[in-house]
């Protein structure tokens, strides 16, 4: 893959940090090149050179980081890896998931909050679904099985991941993503109702 230039990511991320410091005012639709050209101090053809407009640099953005999450929590599915797939394994990609976030909290903190684009909330959550049934694939080898729906399982899952990444962007990523993968866990582990102490 072409490397691209140093002046070029430096321009890139300017323009990128003055685009997330004034979704955090207001959201994109009151957002103007006008604004994100002064904020990252820089001229308008300067900004034009790089995108194509404001919808352009969302899309570009929102793809990079989570093309990078993606890549972080790949599963192996070769046969060899498969056969080992365990929750010892499931921990390994919770880690590498929080990890992944925490290195790009500054925009996960913005695109989930308040004037965060909703599209980046509905990809980040699709993600975490086609991961979820791929894990589930490996472990069942395809042929999924369980005692609730696998539709039910994977939306309820899915909604609990994507729950205690929002817990954790409210609280400005206080905890180490260790601990948010071992929380996850337990809770994947022993349930709900075993973690709450619910009586029969």
């Amino acid at each position: 893959m072409k490397k691209v230039d140093r002046r070029i990511r430096k321009t890139r991320k300017a323009i990128i940090t003055a685009y997330l410091s004034l979704l955090e005012e207001k959201n994109m639709h009151a957002v103007s090149v006008s604004d994100i050209t002064e904020r990252a101090d820089i001229n308008r053809a300067t900004f034009y050179a790089h995108y194509e407009d404001k919808q352009q640099l969302q899309e570009q953005s929102i793809k990079e980081i989570l093309d990078d999450l993606e890549e972080a929590i790949e599963i192996d599915e070769s046969g060899e890896r498969s056969a080992e797939f365990s929750l010892t394994m499931l921990h390994e990609i919770f880690q590498r998931m929080f990890e992944n976030i925490y290195i790009h909290r500054e925009f996960y903190a913005v695109m989930l909050g308040e004037h965060g684009p909703s599209i980046f909330a509905e990809k980040l959550q699709d993600i975490i679904r086609t991961y979820t049934q791929k894990g589930l694939e490996v472990v069942h080898v395809k042929d999924i099985n369980l005692i609730v729906s696998p539709d039910i399982y994977l939306s309820y899952v899915t909604s609990a991941q994507l729950g205690v990444i929002h817990y954790w962007r409210k609280h400005q990523f206080k905890q180490s993503p260790v601990f948010m993968a071992e929380q996850l866990l337990m809770l994947y582990k022993l349930g709900g109702a075993t973690v709450a102490e619910y009586k029969e």
